[in-house]
């Protein structure tokens, strides 16, 4: 029940950005297909550019590194699962629940073609795409990684690819920011702004119940807030890009505004 309230709670906030809606162009519900093509089609083109590779470069290296201080942070965080109530702690677990954040994500997806905002639709849909690509991503790396979780009891560095552990990187701290970052994109300001409490409290409460290390959660949550910034970006600069349109008997250039 804790869980249903904080998520008709979530709702409200996200129907609150219709408010500053932004106008958009094209309401023909096949985008939604040619977006998600165009997304998967232009993953390897975009694994391939310099600035990729060294992005990702740079946060391995920072996640390796920060890796070095789990104990230290493992400790501190059960610290905090001694001073907060489990239950409080459980509805940031659900939070993350990618078997509870989906089906929501394409409730508000659905709800959203039934009105006439354009706009909303665009991030009710990115915000959706975001959550399935991203798991998919980290359920691979859960695969080949196969780190051990702190509930095993046998170190952050119990690293065995294809074993079956599923530590790294966290899939709630994933499935969170997938579901927030695009909202935050498409509707900037507080009110979705205050959708990160539940990142944030969802990777306190997975490191706090010993079910990642810090580690796990800082990638999940990267991967997470990386695919929904890169889809919302995408997004938005087809719907608000230069377009040109070639008719039979005339040339002209359409400015989306």
């Amino acid at each position: 029940m804790a869980v249903f309230k904080m998520w008709v709670l979530v709702c409200f906030f996200v129907c609150l950005f219709r408010g500053s809606t932004v106008t958009a162009q094209s309401a023909d519900p096949l985008r939604f297909i040619q977006w998600m093509t165009g997304d998967i089609l232009s993953l390897p083109q975009e694994a391939l550019k310099m600035r990729s590779g060294l992005t990702l470069g740079v946060t391995t290296v920072g996640i390796l590194t920060v890796s070095r201080f789990d104990n230290r942070f493992a400790w501190r965080a059960e610290r905090f699962a001694d001073v907060t109530p489990y239950r409080m702690r459980k509805v940031f677990h659900e939070a993350g629940n990618v078997d509870i954040v989906r089906p929501m994500a394409a409730i508000l997806f659905v709800g959203a073609l039934i009105h006439d905002d354009v706009y909303f639709q665009d991030a009710a849909f990115t915000s959706l795409e975001s959550i399935f690509l991203a798991n998919l991503f980290t359920n691979g790396l859960k695969l080949v990684i196969g780190r051990s979780r702190p509930s095993a009891g046998i170190g952050p560095d119990s690293v065995r690819p294809f074993s079956g552990a599923r530590s790294f990187p966290s899939g709630h701290a994933t499935t969170v920011f997938a579901f927030t970052t695009p909202w935050l994109l498409y509707y900037p300001g507080i009110a979705s702004r205050s959708l990160f409490v539940l990142g944030v409290g969802t990777a306190v409460a997975r490191m706090a119940d010993g079910y990642h290390w810090f580690s796990d959660v800082l990638a999940g949550s990267l991967v997470g807030f990386g695919t929904g910034y890169l889809l919302s970006r995408r997004h938005q600069q087809v719907q608000h890009g230069l377009s040109m349109v070639l008719s039979v008997n005339r040339f002209s250039i359409i400015w989306k505004i």
